[in-house]
């Protein structure tokens, strides 16, 4: 499953409904974003899916010790009574969920992440399941599903659970990744983004586990195209890395490095985010989130 495809529909992000509108008529004319908005990369690779065992996480040091995860066999039986016997850790399977909660949607599904995130003492893993509806359009988000699994008598139980349809269009995402944030904190990053009204804007998007499920901790841009009069235009890449320089830290900051053209000149600057414990959320900055040099 190519993750190719990264538009969503811009009400997803609280942008005005005239974007939206706009990108419904976009996508009835087949258009593609520009080349220019191809997302760009940042410091969390993507996780690949195992062949038999979890992938290490990113951010986690050698003087951490390696994650520990559960046995592949134990994370396949478990998709099984989400999904179905058709359910496996490589390749993609078709069909409908078995298991509440995951909505009723056939689709092409597949381990798009999977990494260890546990100590030996409590193993445990971060299972994402990306799925492709079936008929998807250009307006179609697409299907995401995100697993905590821990260990409980020989088996694989959630610990949390949650299932995404705000996320992509033509059925899919950019990317999904795990990623560590804290010293015990670890959470899912979705890329994915939109054209409408002449902009383009590629996002980052941070979940964390939470109360039994998954919440959305931040949303940060990752590019911003707005071609207007040379005083006027937007052309620019944020680049997130995670300060991990207090390797005890419960949450890491996060810094976003934002460089590029802006209204009629280049731009190269820094903002840190810092981890706040009552919400559960990194809070962003009006700045990174404008889309015009008003």
């Amino acid at each position: 499953m190519a993750r190719a495809s990264w538009w969503y529909p811009a009400s997803k992000r609280g942008w005005p409904v005239v974007l939206a509108t706009t990108l419904a008529l976009t996508a009835c004319g087949q258009a593609q974003p520009p080349a220019a908005a191809a997302l760009p990369a940042t410091t969390a690779e993507a996780v690949a899916t195992p062949v038999r065992e979890p992938t290490r996480v990113d951010g986690t040091a050698a003087d951490d010790g390696e994650p520990v995860g559960l046995p592949g066999g134990w994370v396949r039986d478990y998709l099984v009574t989400q999904y179905g016997e058709l359910a496996q850790l490589v390749g993609t399977w078709p069909g409908h969920p078995v298991a509440a909660g995951l909505g009723e949607d056939a689709a092409e599904r597949e381990v798009c992440a999977r990494a260890a995130i546990g100590t030996a003492d409590t193993p445990a893993e971060l299972v994402a399941v990306c799925g492709v509806p079936d008929g998807a359009g250009h307006v179609t988000g697409a299907l995401v599903d995100l697993f905590l699994l821990e260990a409980d008598d020989g088996r694989a139980v959630a610990a949390a659970r949650q299932h995404l349809t705000d996320y992509g269009s033509s059925g899919d995402v950019a990317d999904v990744r795990v990623q560590r944030f804290g010293a015990a904190l670890y959470g899912v990053m979705i890329e994915d983004g939109f054209t409408g009204q002449g902009i383009t804007v590629g996002a980052r998007s941070l979940l964390l586990p939470h109360a039994g499920g998954f919440r959305e901790a931040a949303t940060v841009r990752s590019s911003l195209e707005h071609p207007q009069a040379p005083d006027d235009a937007l052309d620019l890449a944020f680049d997130l890395t995670v300060d991990d320089r207090d390797r005890k830290a419960p949450a890491w900051p996060l810094v976003i490095r934002e460089h590029g053209e802006a209204c009629g000149r280049y731009v190269d600057r820094e903002y840190r985010l810092a981890f706040d414990p009552a919400t559960g959320t990194w809070p962003v900055p009006a700045a990174l989130q404008r889309d015009s040099c008003d």
